[in-house]
């Protein structure tokens, strides 16, 4: 019955999906994501129930609005249904067993994962990233390790803040460093890159991307993040970064994007890196 339970938690993350194609694109438009209905952005036609079933609407209307009939954007089916294959995946390695689907610790993965897809949507589609969900992410992280959900780490070190003994859980350390680390890290090298080209070469937010990151999965993950990060873009986006400098066109690597993508990679296949790192993944 794992099977079941797994394809469980993949249409949780369709249904997610489909909602954080609302916030993404509301937030561009300024509109609430609440107020007014799910309406065709072409010709403003409120949907039927019908017409938002994830994925399969999409299919059986052919790509096309039912009303207007003006081809609907490929990405609806694309975040749902990588929604569904990230919550499905998440399960099936972190879930204790058949009954825990809702477990604490797989709702905070969960709720992560949506603000990094969110994340990742905007940053492809305007090279944006709204500074609020790094924001959410960070404090989610946290949370996360404060109270020690993952139960990566039940080492505790006590702490004297202003005469107050305090004794916390060392990931929560982690965290903190994470956080710091990760965004004073990727500020700097933004920083030099800038001094160098005369060019932002990182979006704004990238910093604040890596300290979330590195709230959420500690100080060492967020090391291990960057460091692949740059080996890629070394390999890959810097020779397109320097054609376009020498051409003096303006040219932003989609680097939001690209920690995403490697924090996915170590989240869901983390146990086979443990040489790299011991915070999260094991």
């Amino acid at each position: 019955m794992d099977w079941f339970w797994t394809v469980y938690a993949f249409v949780i993350g369709l249904c997610i999906g489909s909602f954080l194609n609302v916030v993404v694109l509301r937030g561009f438009s300024g509109e609430s994501i609440v107020l007014p209905p799910s309406h065709c952005p072409k010709c403003d036609h409120k949907l039927a129930w019908y017409d938002n079933i994830p994925v399969f609407s999409y299919l059986l209307l052919g790509g096309k609005c039912r009303y207007c009939k003006e081809k609907i954007s490929i990405q609806y089916p694309v975040v749902e249904l990588f929604t569904g294959i990230i919550f499905a995946g998440i399960y099936y390695k972190y879930s204790l067993g058949l009954t825990e689907i809702f477990n604490v610790n797989i709702l905070f993965l969960w709720i992560a994962a949506a603000l990094c897809i969110a994340m990742t949507v905007t940053d492809i589609k305007e090279k944006v990233i709204f500074v609020i969900h790094t924001y959410l992410l960070a404090g989610l992280g946290l949370v996360y390790n404060f109270f020690n959900i993952g139960a990566q780490n039940s080492a505790k070190i006590t702490l004297w803040l202003a005469g107050f003994k305090l004794t916390v859980y060392q990931s929560f350390i982690y965290s903190i460093l994470g956080l710091v680390a990760g965004f004073f890290v990727l500020f700097t090298i933004a920083k030099i890159a800038k001094f160098i080209t005369k060019k932002d070469c990182f979006g704004d937010g990238d910093a604040y991307i890596l300290g979330a990151l590195g709230a959420f999965f500690g100080v060492s993950n967020a090391i291990v993040i960057l460091i692949l990060s740059i080996f890629i873009w070394g390999g890959f986006a810097i020779p397109v970064f320097l054609y376009k400098w020498f051409k003096n066109k303006e040219y932003k690597l989609l680097s939001g994007m690209l920690l995403f993508i490697i924090t996915t990679a170590l989240f869901l296949t983390g146990e086979y890196l443990n040489i790299f790192t011991s915070d999260m993944f094991r």
